[in-house]
């Protein structure tokens, strides 16, 4: 893995200071800027050896790209009492039951949490990325299964520039995110990395293996292509 070092700086935009997650990558051959949904800001990976200045620089120089982008990120959603977030891609209302007992459960499409108010948020989070892994673990799990073979462990992450990914020893990591997105989606990003076990790369077999697990693969990645970044605005 290339090595990589980060740090956090912003720059001026319409009066506005925006975030810039500065990353330095051993094996960048050039500056690449992208969007960050969660900040509202932008990642800047650098060539290992560019300087600060001239990476900074770089930034300014996109202002008007910045703008666009940054325009088109959707306004956030927060988890509290009455707003709807999707599961599972199908729409369920927070609804706060301070006088009732058991967390945070699922019922007629409202995510119930108990508890005082102000912790609605983090428990919702929290119960998301329970539910999530849970969900992605029995997939996956499955669907090695269909193929024969052992995964290792499987965490989730809030991660941006991907949504799933496969170690060498089989160990999974996906984004708590899919637990939003629709069923097809979630079915296909499983079915994506459980066939990287086998198959490093993206290629004929690799291709086929997924067809293997799952119908959904053109359906799921136009989804993501469509409206992947919108599940980060979530919390």
């Amino acid at each position: 893995m290339a090595a990589r070092r980060r740090k956090e700086l912003s720059v001026e935009l319409d009066g506005r200071a925006v975030p810039v997650a500065l990353l330095r990558n051993r094996q960048a051959r050039r500056m690449i800027l992208r969007i960050d949904p969660k900040t509202e800001g932008v990642k800047l990976t650098l060539p290992w050896h560019t300087s600060e200045a001239e990476g900074i620089g770089f930034v300014q120089s996109q202002t008007a790209w910045l703008r666009r982008r940054l325009a088109k990120i959707p306004e956030r959603v927060p988890f509290e009492d009455g707003q709807i977030i999707p599961i599972l891609g199908i729409d369920h209302i927070i609804t706060h039951m301070p006088d009732a007992r058991g967390g945070v459960w699922l019922e007629d499409e409202k995510i119930c949490v108990t508890g005082q108010i102000e912790h609605i948020s983090r428990r919702v989070e929290d119960w998301l990325k329970k539910e999530a892994k849970r969900r992605l673990a029995e997939l996956s799990t499955e669907k090695a299964q269909q193929l024969g073979v052992t995964i290792g462990r499987i965490t989730v992450r809030d991660t941006t520039s991907r949504w799933g990914s496969c170690a060498h020893d089989g160990s999974l990591n996906y984004s708590w995110r899919l637990v939003l997105a629709p069923d097809f989606v979630f079915d296909f990003i499983t079915a994506h990395e459980v066939a990287h076990v086998i198959e490093r790369n993206h290629g004929p077999n690799f291709h086929s293996l997924v067809d293997t697990l799952t119908p959904h693969e053109k359906q799921a990645e136009a989804w993501l292509s469509a409206y992947g970044s919108s599940l980060h605005r979530y919390g």
